[in-house]
């Protein structure tokens, strides 16, 4: 995973590490000064550093590197990798050879890290909600056990597959149990308390405050949840249509609530802790919320759309390229949406593309097209051999 270090002249800092200093937070205005290098075992091996000119800290590129303090660098990376690859933490430190507690602080660090790389995409991404349908819906998990369920809830765009956002809700345990196990419940909840049965309607009502835009239409689908009617009514949006969808509905392409589903299917398929009937399921919160960090930010930004198609991008190229067509429709003309400059089209529309790659130039219609001749192709490809064949046959048949 590149760091800031590795190109120190391309290198700027984006604000003073010293969080008493005026320059924390907002960094207009601000001045710095390099002083020096110093040299370390890994790479790269010289790092540059710089002094606040306001309150004098002294930090280097490395201060704003993920690998910031890592006797292990190189593991970074390959963590990141294998995190998503449906693997669990012990099988993670047996492949690298070192303690699944290494693993942990890793796996905590990058959760760390993609909550704050995503939360810079926030707002850009917020102005695009009104420009596709929204799908919301939660997964249904646990952490330290079964006796502590959880829900997952999570904003998806239906077009794009862009995750927006998502809330951890602590749920009570319910369904089918036996005497011992009501027992153990109760027993739970006496020592450690229980759960709030309004959590669910705090925290949906917290992330569609969040993320939706205060003005504009906004389509929103869920299904028919109570909680989420609550979160709405409270919520007071003039502006959002609610579409509800059973639960029970077949969950194929053709249900409003696919893109939701198809990402819990695949929240599911990619991170250990979600598979049913696993003994690597998390066993704190916070881990819950750090890798399905880790997931959100390589679903958006790393994984292309489609692994047979790999010129589609991925749903943060997605998102762009959706908005940029939905412009196209509404016959804006001479915005920079429309220019065919790709670095004037990513300002335009703010959304990103692929991490630490450049923005693709592809959009959707143009991938749409390609696939319909792809799949043409094949179809003419496939009735030449089947003639060939036939000939074939008739040819044997008649010399017999």
């Amino acid at each position: 995973m590149p760091s800031p270090s590795d190109s120190h002249s391309a290198f700027k800092p984006p604000h003073c590490p010293n969080p008493d200093c005026v320059f924390h937070l907002e960094s207009t205005g601000w001045r710095f000064k390099r002083a020096g290098f110093y040299h370390r075992d890994a790479r790269p091996h010289r790092i540059q550093r710089y002094r606040c000119s306001h309150c004098h800290r002294a930090f280097s590129s490395q201060t704003f590197s993920p690998t910031y303090w890592l006797r292990r660098p190189d593991l970074l990376e390959p963590v990141f990798r294998a995190e998503v690859a449906g693997s669990g933490h012990r099988q993670i430190a047996r492949q690298f050879g070192v303690v699944h507690a290494t693993i942990q602080r890793l796996v905590d660090r990058l959760g760390r890290h993609c909550l704050l790389l995503h939360e810079t995409f926030r707002k850009k991404a917020q102005a695009h909600l009104s420009k596709e349908p929204v799908v919301m819906d939660g997964l249904g998990t646990f952490a330290g056990g079964q006796y502590w369920p959880l829900e997952l809830t999570g904003l998806i765009g239906s077009a794009t597959y862009y995750s927006h956002d998502f809330v951890v809700t602590e749920r009570r345990r319910g369904g089918t149990m036996t005497e011992l196990q009501k027992k153990r419940r109760a027993a739970y909840e006496e020592k450690l308390g229980r759960p709030d049965p309004k959590a669910l309607t705090r925290d949906v009502l917290e992330l569609l405050r969040t993320n939706l835009p205060t003005e504009g239409p906004i389509e929103l689908r869920t299904d028919e949840k109570s909680e989420y009617r609550t979160a709405l009514k409270r919520l007071g949006h003039p502006g959002i249509e609610h579409e509800t969808t059973h639960s029970k509905a077949p969950r194929t392409a053709k249900n409003p609530l696919f893109a939701i589903n198809a990402h819990h299917m695949f929240v599911r398929h990619s991170g250990a802790n979600h598979k049913r009937e696993t003994v690597a399921f998390s066993k704190r919160i916070q881990a819950v919320i750090h890798r399905h960090a880790i997931f959100q930010v390589w679903r958006n930004l790393v994984k292309v759309a489609s692994e047979r198609q790999t010129g589609k991008g991925n749903p943060g190229t997605a998102a762009r390229d959706h908005a940029g067509a939905m412009e196209r429709r509404a016959g804006v003309e001479g915005s920079a949406v429309s220019e065919p400059n790709r670095a004037a089209r990513a300002r335009a529309t703010g959304l990103p593309g692929r991490l630490h790659e450049p923005v693709r130039a592809t959009r959707a219609g143009d991938s749409t097209s390609a696939s319909v001749l792809r799949g043409v192709r094949r179809y003419e490809a496939s009735k030449l051999v089947n003639k060939s064949v036939l000939d074939r046959g008739a040819v044997q048949s008649a010399s017999d």
